[in-house]
């Protein structure tokens, strides 16, 4: 998987979790291959600076436009700030879009131990880092920022998580999802990201 050439020929492809809860706010709808979506891609929480869990880091030397998986629904990612919305106060918090070439990632990043955020997080920037990457079709709260990413549905993959199913543990791939809720399973999916995104 991971991103496809940029010839003429192939879209590049992406992979992301849609949660069991961005599924009920969007209705339960059938999803399947080749059905069109525009989604924000949304990088969770992240910490300052290298370490085990998802982290950022912020600088003011150009970086290249990078969105490289590196697991399941998971990306190392590069590229400028385009959108920040900073809160101040006691503990600052910043919510940044990041053009990462390919695709637009939000991400909210947490402070240093002392409360601050590391220099020069605002727009303009450049930022690095790796996160989980879910997509965010119905907004359950007021976002401040964000930008949609057009995409078309290539596969889905279902890890199944249902306490007493038969197959508990194990990926379930198909061109299709039905519209019914799931609970405990987590599900990913494949997708090509449209033209006009590149």
């Amino acid at each position: 998987m991971g991103l496809m050439g940029r010839d003429t020929m192939t879209l590049p492809q992406i992979e992301f979790e849609l949660s069991a809860e961005q599924f009920a706010l969007m209705g339960f709808p059938r999803l399947q291959q080749g059905l069109p979506l525009s989604p924000v891609l949304d990088g969770g929480v992240l910490l300052p600076g290298p370490g085990p869990d998802p982290w950022y880091t912020v600088q003011k030397e150009a970086l290249i436009p990078r969105f490289a998986r590196i697991g399941p629904a998971f990306y190392a990612f590069a590229g400028q700030i385009v959108e920040a919305d900073i809160e101040y106060g006691r503990t600052q918090m910043a919510v940044l879009v990041v053009d990462c070439g390919i695709v637009t990632l939000r991400v909210a990043c947490a402070p240093n131990s002392d409360g601050i955020l590391p220099e020069g997080t605002w727009e303009t920037r450049f930022t690095a880092g790796f996160a989980p990457v879910q997509a965010i079709v119905e907004e359950s709260f007021a976002a401040p920022v964000g930008r949609v990413v057009d995409i078309s549905l290539w596969g889905f993959r279902r890890l199944l998580l249902s306490p007493g199913d038969a197959a508990f543990g194990s990926w379930h791939e198909s061109s299709e999802i039905p519209p019914a809720p799931f609970t405990y399973d987590r599900l990913l999916i494949q997708a090509r990201v449209h033209r006009q995104g590149i």
